[in-house]
């Protein structure tokens, strides 16, 4: 116990360093004014933003469309755009989500990019960027699209009939039961539902959306906007490699190429058994330690790969 007191302090520490330093970077750091120009089908627009802030967000607060669903979390890769000038340089918590021809032909994620100079893009239509996803595999197999009357692209699980045990049928309803009364229920009982399987099984969430009645687009909206919510079955332990810049450049990707090797697994999939799980974080708050893992909470720091067999042995 006596030595963990010192690693506890040093963390709380770099934390609030790491805090103040983003607080300051808000702040303090001032980009200016940047122009943003902006190609769209045939149509070009362009207006001034004070720099410092994503893309994304300036985007939006200027009237021009960019399909995201993930919240800014760099998940979904629908708010791809080509960057024709400025928009900086890739950063490592950036580039794990892109394609090599992705970073070949500057195709960036708009939430991830930050606006410090002058930004000129290309912003692709959707189906376009759905052809890409589809072409690099970034996708969901289980996942079709639907086009509604709007003209909306929206995916939709394939129809088939549901496969729910009685005892997961009872388990759900008493939860939509629980929260029916409430306003806005969605989000409470997804969060019963995740907690209860640990992750939202397709065939659950289609019968929550039946009887919660609603459409089950809705249902995951907001089931990949929230990063606590899992589409996949999760671990009952889980690994989670810091690829943060610091963990990075001291051999992130390397440690985390050791655990997909010890696991058999890769990032947010769980073995056979569910016994683990793998995911990765952008920051653990721990950069004077890195390269850093947590197991279940637990942060281990100046971490090897050969340190992997005794923390995995901690269950059983």
């Amino acid at each position: 116990m006596t030595l963990f007191i010192p690693v506890i302090i040093v963390s709380l520490i770099l934390l609030v360093v790491t805090i103040l330093l983003a607080i300051a970077d808000r702040l303090l750091v001032n980009y200016g004014e940047c122009r943003i120009i902006v190609h769209q089908e045939d149509e070009q627009k362009e207006f001034v933003v004070q720099g410092g802030s994503h893309l994304l967000a300036n985007l939006t607060d200027n009237g021009i469309s960019v399909n995201s669903s993930c919240g800014g979390k760099a998940t979904c890769g629908y708010c791809k755009i080509k960057i024709l000038s400025g928009g900086g340089e890739i950063l490592p918590t950036e580039e794990i989500f892109m394609s090599r021809d992705e970073k070949r032909n500057d195709m960036r994620l708009a939430c991830q990019v930050k606006v410090k100079n002058d930004v000129e893009i290309y912003i692709p239509d959707f189906l376009t960027t759905v052809r890409e996803i589809i072409k690099n595999e970034t996708y969901d197999p289980k996942l079709r699209w639907r086009v509604t009357r709007d003209d909306v692209i929206i995916p939709e699980m394939m129809t088939r009939k549901l496969k729910l045990t009685a005892e997961d049928e009872m388990k759900v309803t008493a939860i939509i039961e629980k929260h029916r009364d409430n306003k806005g229920p969605v989000v409470p009982v997804l969060q019963d539902i995740n907690t209860t399987f640990n992750y939202l099984p397709e065939d659950i969430l289609r019968f929550t959306a039946d009887r919660l009645d609603v459409h089950l687009s809705e249902l995951y909206r907001v089931a990949t906007f929230y990063n606590a919510f899992s589409l996949k079955p999760r671990g009952r332990n889980i690994v989670r490699v810091c690829m943060g810049t610091s963990c990075y450049v001291k051999g992130g990707q390397r440690i985390l190429e050791a655990v997909e090797k010890k696991l058999g697994i890769e990032v947010d999939e769980a073995t056979e058994d569910l016994k683990f799980g793998l995911e990765t974080v952008s920051c653990i708050g721990c950069c004077g330690q890195s390269p850093v893992i947590s197991f279940n909470g637990d942060i281990y720091g100046y971490f090897k790969p050969d340190m992997l067999d005794d923390i995995l042995n901690q269950v059983d």
